[in-house]
């Protein structure tokens, strides 16, 4: 899901009230990603340690595709088709790894895939930016194309926590990144955040900025 340039052992270092966080290159796929998604990953990916100890590692898809035509709105930033790949997430904390609402998610592999937070009375106020990604199972999604339908994305990726809502990862909006990842700190939320493009044609890429640690208030 992130586009890397591997210029050294560690990317970038970020503090936060004496926690160290720093990105690595990891060149070798998890066991367990189907083979025709694993195709279509970038290799290295990186991944993201908190003082020294691993939690974990992203994949992004070699390249994406956009909407033609796309304006971002107040809520919607992000040019992608529900359901859409965009990457591989490798938990590697053994516990209290959580989604952004908090649910947790064990050790494992994870597809990622683009959504947005359904507009219904169920999700007022919850957040002003509809962007997320949905973990699912990586044994359980085999298929580079998008599920069938919303409910199904939905269904898949609860299957994450056990629960009747989605695994969730807030994105965040970006105006432009450098290709070389880089991890940041945000005091005021408790959020450590992946900031990156990812190309979506020859040329072009889109700047990405995705919540890997923290959760909604």
């Amino acid at each position: 899901m992130l586009r890397v340039a591997v210029v050294s052992l560690v990317y970038a270092a970020a503090t936060a009230f004496g926690a160290e966080g720093t990105l690595k290159p990891v060149e070798a796929l998890p066991a367990g990603v189907n083979e025709k998604i694993a195709a279509v990953l970038h290799k290295p990916g990186v991944q993201i340690l908190i003082d020294g100890k691993p939690v974990c590692t992203l994949w992004r898809v070699e390249q994406a595709t956009a909407k033609e035509g796309f304006k971002s709105t107040l809520n919607v930033k992000y040019p992608f088709q529900p359901g859409q790949l965009l990457g591989v997430m490798e938990v590697n904390q053994a516990k209290e790894f959580t989604d952004f609402r908090g649910q947790e998610v064990k050790p494992g592999v994870y597809t990622l895939r683009y959504g947005q937070q359904p507009v219904d009375g169920n999700h007022v106020g919850t957040s002003e930016l509809y962007d997320f990604l949905l973990a699912i199972p990586a044994k359980s999604d085999a298929d580079v194309a998008p599920p069938k339908s919303v409910d199904d994305l939905v269904k898949k990726s609860a299957a994450t926590t056990g629960s009747n809502h989605p695994a969730i990862f807030s994105l965040l909006p970006v105006d432009k990144a450098d290709a070389t990842p880089t991890l940041t700190h945000d005091d005021g939320k408790e959020f450590w955040v992946v900031t990156s493009t990812l190309p979506v044609g020859a040329e072009k890429t889109i700047p990405i900025r995705l919540v890997v640690v923290g959760r909604s208030e």
